[in-house]
C-alpha cells in the first residue's frame, strides 16, 4: 500500500474512535447520576464536543485526500460507575495518544504539512483530556 493510503485508512481508523468518543461522552453525561452528576456531566459534554470538532475536521481532510469517510463508530464501553467511565475515557484518550503519534509521523512522510500541525494540535488537546480525567480518577469521592 503506499503513502497516501495507509494514511487515509489510518485517518478513517482515528475517526471511528473519534466517532465512538462522542457517543461515549454523550452516553457518559446521559446516565451518570448522583453527586457527580453535578460536574461531570457538564465535562461529559464538552468533552462530546471537543471530539465532534475533531472527528469533522478528520471526515472532511479524509473527503479532500480524495476518499471516502467513515460512518462506523467503534464500539463504546457502557458503564454506570463514574470510576469506570473515568478508566474507559482514559484508557481510550492514551491510544487515541499513540494513533495520532504514529499519524503525525504518516503525515509528514506523505508531505502532508497542514495535517501534521493539526493532529499536533488534536494530540496536545487528547493528552490534555487524559491528563484531565487522571487527576478526577483521584479524587477519593468518586
Amino acid at each position: 500500500m503506499d503513502t497516501k493510503k495507509e494514511l487515509i485508512a489510518g485517518l478513517n481508523e482515528d475517526l471511528s474512535y473519534e466517532l465512538a468518543a462522542i457517543h461515549q461522552y454523550i452516553y457518559n453525561a446521559s446516565v451518570i447520576s448522583g453527586m457527580s452528576r453535578l460536574t461531570l456531566r457538564d465535562f461529559f459534554i464538552k468533552e462530546a464536543k471537543e471530539e465532534m470538532e475533531h472527528a469533522i475536521y478528520l471526515a472532511e481532510k479524509i473527503a479532500s485526500l480524495g476518499e471516502e469517510p467513515t460512518a462506523t463508530a467503534k464500539p463504546i464501553q457502557r458503564t454506570k460507575d463514574v470510576k469506570g467511565m473515568l478508566r474507559a475515557s482514559i484508557l481510550a484518550e492514551v491510544d487515541t495518544i499513540h494513533r495520532y503519534t504514529k499519524r503525525i509521523e504518516m503525515a509528514e512522510k506523505a508531505n502532508e504539512i497542514e495535517l501534521k500541525l493539526r493532529l499536533e494540535d488534536m494530540l496536545a488537546e487528547e493528552t490534555k483530556h487524559k491528563e484531565e480525567m487522571e487527576r478526577l480518577m483521584a479524587d477519593s469521592r468518586l
